[in-house]
């Protein structure tokens, strides 16, 4: 397995994919490992996780990329042309997996924006929390009983939840706000709709003492939930999964914003999600003089998350077959993702 250099992404480890293999003489094993769905299965706490990022997901990932190493130990030269693959299984991964969108740009007053990032639908999603004033950095309390509790009977790829009734609860004055949030500035006044339709007329002083009466204990125009999230995939309803966390929510919008050989040549192919018993056939053109060493790499791309069981067999140009261990590879794919992916991924004219 080859990895790709993740110097630059300046963002939080457990936001990179990474692969590892585990191999004995009987297979190959090669396991995807992501340190915030690791946190998630465990239980949490996650907080969120910034979208805008040079993947467009709070993830640094990309579809492994099988490192094929290759030594001619024979008297005569190889001519490689081509890599068969033999998949015996794919199979889609149903794990459930969220995020709670980072709102970088403060754009999302009073809404708590969730992203399914898992391979299945989520269902009976409920959301247990306190509500804590200010932004605080690290969860603190999160444990039942919660002060308040949201519900979704269906949650598919992307969320926002109102949490203002929370605020409400709390002492905010959410309407007045609002009504702030649409006043504009004539002259020297700023004019200010009322709730029966009609306008009101303030000085800059008595907006600003009229905003922080509003706001009440969340001064700082932010409140934290801690609590905790539980759900079910869609397709197995009876079990379910609950996970710690904890995100602030804003009150109002401010920005509407050692070392091997290189290898001599990059391949691609892709694999289906759901089926067994096929093929892709990657058209190479590699030749090693005897006793020299050689190294490619094949990309795998898949639409979604899912497991595949294939061997990687070498056809030299005289039909020499040399064939790998069987092979075993978990495919992680942000499902925020998977859109653009699939419109990418369609089967090849050599599959």
């Amino acid at each position: 397995m080859l990895n790709e250099d993740v110097t630059s992404w300046g963002r939080r480890e457990d936001t990179i994919l990474r692969y590892s293999i585990d191999r004995n003489e009987y297979r190959i094993r090669i396991e995807s490992n992501l340190g915030y769905l690791a946190s998630f299965a465990r239980g949490g706490p996650i907080e969120p996780l910034n979208y805008l990022t040079p993947t467009h997901s709070p993830f640094k990932w990309d579809f492994p990329i099988l490192d094929f190493k290759v030594l001619n130990n024979r008297q005569v030269p190889l001519f490689l042309t081509e890599v068969v693959l033999d998949i015996a299984e794919s199979l889609i991964d149903p794990a459930p997996l969220l995020t709670i969108k980072k709102d970088t740009q403060q754009r999302n007053a009073g809404n708590l924006v969730l992203i399914n990032e898992g391979g299945c639908d989520l269902t009976d999603l409920t959301i247990s929390f306190h509500l804590l004033s200010g932004q605080i950095a690290a969860l603190t309390n999160s444990e039942p009983p919660f002060q308040h509790s949201l519900t979704l009977p269906v949650f598919e790829d992307h969320a926002e939840v109102d949490v203002t009734q929370a605020f409400r609860e709390e002492g905010a004055d959410i309407d007045g706000l609002m009504l702030l949030g649409n006043g504009r500035w004539d002259k020297d006044a700023f004019v200010v709709p009322k709730a029966d339709g009609l306008e009101e007329r303030m000085t800059e002083v008595e907006v600003n003492e009229r905003w922080k009466k509003c706001l009440g204990r969340f001064s700082n125009e932010v409140g934290t939930l801690a609590g905790e999230i539980s759900l079910a995939a869609a397709d197995s309803a009876d079990r379910r999964h609950s996970v710690k966390f904890h995100a602030p929510v804003y009150l109002a919008n401010r920005n509407r914003m050692s070392i091997t050989k290189p290898p001599t040549f990059m391949y691609d192919t892709n694999f289906e999600t759901e089926k067994t018993g096929y093929q892709r056939r990657v058209q190479i053109s590699q030749e090693l003089q005897p006793g020299e060493t050689d190294r490619f790499t094949i990309k795998v791309a898949v639409a979604k998350s899912s497991f595949h069981r294939f061997r990687a067999t070498l056809i030299d140009i005289t039909g020499l077959a040399l064939e790998s261990l069987p092979i075993e590879i978990h495919c992680f794919v942000p499902r925020s993702r998977r859109k653009n992916v699939e419109s990418k991924v369609s089967p090849r004219a050599t599959g």
